[in-house]
């Protein structure tokens, strides 16, 4: 449960820091702040993914312990992988409400 936990909110920092340090880049180089971050957290999402996942994509190859039988490594990488998606997409909704981009 600690794993899942801190997978989770390893994601949603790798979306929330990045979109925030992308929009201090912007600030500087005077394009519009909010709107990169917006942008960003979309980009992010995917980075916040593998980041939390440990930047390898070694939970994808647990799959092949399902041919064996084993079912047990699958459902905790399942498991994990699901944290790591919400924790990237909680970062992506922070972000928008945040920045409150209209369309």
């Amino acid at each position: 449960m600690v794993q899942v936990i801190l997978t989770l909110f390893v994601a949603y920092g790798i979306v929330l820091g990045g979109a925030i340090a992308g929009g201090i880049g912007a600030f500087l180089t005077e394009k519009p702040p909010f709107l990169t971050m917006h942008e960003m957290a979309d980009q992010l999402k995917i980075w916040g993914l593998v980041g939390a996942l440990g930047g390898t994509f070694d939970s994808f190859l647990q799959i092949e312990k399902l041919l064996l039988g084993n079912f047990s490594p699958v459902a905790k990488q399942v498991i994990m992988i699901l944290a790591a998606f919400v924790g990237a997409h909680a970062g992506t909704i922070t972000v928008q409400w945040l920045v409150q981009v209209r369309s």
